[in-house]
């Protein structure tokens, strides 16, 4: 938590759990509005789909179009699954898409591992198709 304290938190956190849940919170909101290479590599190299080479998204456009709800949520449940090994029990619920603000709606609930335990974490997400920003309002859940 050193470096989030240092390097990339906006105020000083003075609990560690809160720390560690806006680091999350921080990393979630980079893969999720980074875009992947578009380069397809062949099925020998499975360790490099899961390395920073591919960190990000792949063509948020053509996805959220071209899948449905429940297959858009799954394959936002795989990306976070392989890049933020500190949540487990993924899970994403995915709304109806907000055609007025072209946004796409969606809850991510997961369990984050902590020194205490494993703690319940909920995020009401929303992300901007047009520019692909993301805004992560976070619950902590006991």
């Amino acid at each position: 938590m050193v470096f989030w304290n240092t390097f990339l938190a906006e105020a000083p956190v003075a609990d560690e759990h809160e720390a560690l849940v806006a680091s999350v919170r921080y990393q979630l909101s980079r893969l999720l509005e980074s875009e992947a290479p578009l380069t397809t590599l062949p099925a020998k190299l499975a360790q490099v789909e899961r390395s920073n080479m591919r960190f990000g998204l792949d063509c948020l456009q053509s996805i959220s179009s071209q899948m449905d709800k429940d297959q858009f949520a799954r394959q936002l449940e795989s990306w976070i699954k392989s890049f933020e090994p500190r949540l487990v029990d993924v899970s994403v619920e995915v709304y109806e898409r907000d055609e007025t603000n072209n946004a796409i709606n969606f809850s991510l609930l997961a369990r984050l591992k902590t020194d205490r335990g494993l703690h319940a974490l909920v995020f009401d997400s929303n992300m901007n198709l047009a520019d692909q920003k993301v805004d992560m309002e976070g619950q902590d859940l006991v």
